[in-house]
This record gives structure tokens, C-alpha cells and sequence, in this order.
């Protein structure tokens, strides 16, 4: 998963050209303190700060479903071993594999990681079926 920087707002979905699309998600503003010679300042101005445009994005090639950006956007974010390791740790922490019991400390946390993972993943495919259905992507 790449992060990309911009001075204006990017656009979500943006052809290369060569049969791939851009696919740009989790767009936020973002303030970064400008560029200023520190003779240029005096000692008691604040540095001034530049807005930019910092979000996440994925490569997906054409044709275009709003199955194969999620697919794509998720297999990024999280390659198949993690999303394999977050699965087997929670099973183990169920079957009291881990920390000896499923109530142990390190049992509940393994838990808890697979359950924000689903709901990361759950929240990115809701944000990527509303950015599809504003472009017509079914």
C-alpha cells in the first residue's frame, strides 16, 4: 500500500493509461510546516504551514468492479500471510491456546486484533462500494 502526497485534492479513481486505474482512498487534508528561510521569520512568528492532500492508493487494472478494487485494496493493505496470522492467532486464542486460557490478557488481545482487522476491513469496503457507486462501477 503506498502513501501519496498532494498539493491539490486527488481524484479517488484516475486512469493511467496503459489499462490501470489509480484507485485513491482515506483522502484527508493535511498541514505540513512550509518551506521559509529562518532568516525570513521573526523570532516571534509562528511558521507558517502549507496544506496538502495525503491519502492511500492502489494499482487495479481494467475492467473495473467494485469486487476487484475491494479485492485489491485489501490484498495491499494486508498480504494473505497476515491476514493468515491474524486468523490462526485468533483461533488459538479461542481454543485457550494461547496464554493458557481464552480469559488470558495476551488470549483477549489476540482476539481483539482479528476483530479490528474485520472491522478496518468492513469500514474499507463500505468507503470503496460508496466511491463505486459514485462512479458507476458496479
Amino acid at each position: 500500500m503506498m502513501i501519496a502526497f498532494y498539493d491539490n485534492q486527488p481524484a479517488k479513481l484516475e486512469a493511467v493509461g496503459n489499462g490501470s486505474y489509480v484507485y485513491r482512498f482515506n483522502i484527508q487534508k493535511v498541514e505540513k510546516p512550509a518551506t521559509v528561510e529562518p532568516s525570513e521569520l521573526a523570532s516571534d512568528d509562528e511558521a507558517p504551514v502549507q496544506e496538502q492532500w495525503k491519502c492511500e492508493e492502489a494499482t487495479v487494472w481494467a475492467p473495473l468492479s467494485s469486487n476487484k478494487i475491494t479485492e485489491t485494496v485489501i490484498t495491499e493493505k494486508w498480504d494473505n500471510n497476515r491476514e493468515q496470522k491474524l486468523v490462526n492467532e485468533f483461533n488459538a486464542a479461542n481454543l485457550g491456546m494461547i496464554g493458557g486460557a481464552k480469559s488470558s490478557e495476551e488470549a483477549k488481545a489476540k482476539i481483539e486484533a482479528y476483530k479490528a482487522y474485520l472491522s478496518e476491513r468492513a469500514t474499507l469496503k463500505a468507503q470503496v462500494d460508496a466511491d463505486c457507486l459514485e462512479y458507476g462501477i458496479l
